[in-house]
């Protein structure tokens, strides 16, 4: 697998909740990346978590970048449910532009779990897509959310990023987790289950897929079944569908780059 050392390239990260963070703290010590994050993580309750993010980003000289709690959560799922493209569209598009400069970008997987981190997902692979219209190359990697962190697939280890961290720095990234109080019922029921030593490893996988991504989760995806019941339940008023809303939003991006690529030959 591959590693990281003082010389590494300029970074960034991209994420679609703050906290997200948390699970590369090691590599965002080494790295010291810009740090995009697409929604407040406020959720249901209204209330945002961006300041502990902001914190944690101060205490590693990470810096945040031009989206940066751009959204609150109930703006995006209002954005996934209404499909509103244009936002999507305009968002791919300022996050490329964020991205120029930058040799190695990490960000959430697709996992089928949370429409958020999928959709920020597809926002971060149309904006690679679209330098690399323009002849700029990223190195591009995902890690897993909801999977274990250590989780990669053989024919990913030769090319993915492992850090195996010491109890160092195992140890300030348990803490850095356990000061972030909005995540403290999440922290301890994963430290609980799993054990701290679940956490020693961090594996940032290369992304080997552009804007198709309903292969990569089982159908119906959770955030699906999960929706049906908060429907059932009346705390929801409709489902997000994969169909319906994620694969329009790809639909589209997917367009834009094509665009992207049309305008870049134009000139050539």
């Amino acid at each position: 697998m591959s590693s990281l050392n003082s010389e590494s390239p300029r970074t960034a990260l991209v994420v679609a909740h703050p906290g997200h963070e948390l699970r590369v703290h090691r590599w965002l010590e080494l790295t010291r990346p810009v740090v995009f994050v697409l929604t407040d993580g406020s959720g249901n309750h209204g209330v945002s978590r961006l300041a502990s993010t902001t914190a944690l980003l101060d205490r590693v000289d990470a810096a945040p970048g031009s989206i940066y709690g751009r959204l609150s959560d109930r703006e995006l799922y209002r954005a996934i449910l209404g499909g509103d493209l244009g936002l999507f569209s305009s968002l791919a598009e300022e996050l490329a532009q964020g991205l120029a400069g930058v040799d190695v970008v990490a960000g959430d997987a697709v996992e089928g779990y949370n429409p958020g981190h999928d959709v920020c997902r597809l926002l971060l692979n149309a904006a690679v897509l679209r330098l690399e219209t323009q002849g700029r190359r990223i190195s591009n990697f995902e890690f897993p959310l909801v999977g274990a962190p250590d989780d990669c697939p053989a024919e990913d280890s030769s090319a993915a990023l492992r850090l195996e961290l010491d109890a160092g720095a195992l140890r300030r990234k348990l803490d850095a987790a356990r000061a972030y109080p909005e995540l403290a019922g999440e922290v301890d029921a994963a430290l609980a289950a799993d054990g701290s030593d679940r956490f020693r490893v961090e594996c940032l996988r290369p992304v080997r897929y552009g804007l198709d991504i309903g292969s990569l989760f089982p159908h119906p995806p959770f955030y699906e079944t999960y929706g049906e019941k908060r429907v059932a339940q009346g705390l929801y008023g409709e489902v997000i569908r994969f169909r319906g809303h994620l694969e329009p939003v790809a639909e589209e991006l997917r367009r834009q780059v094509a665009e992207e690529s049309r305008r870049a030959c134009a000139s050539c």
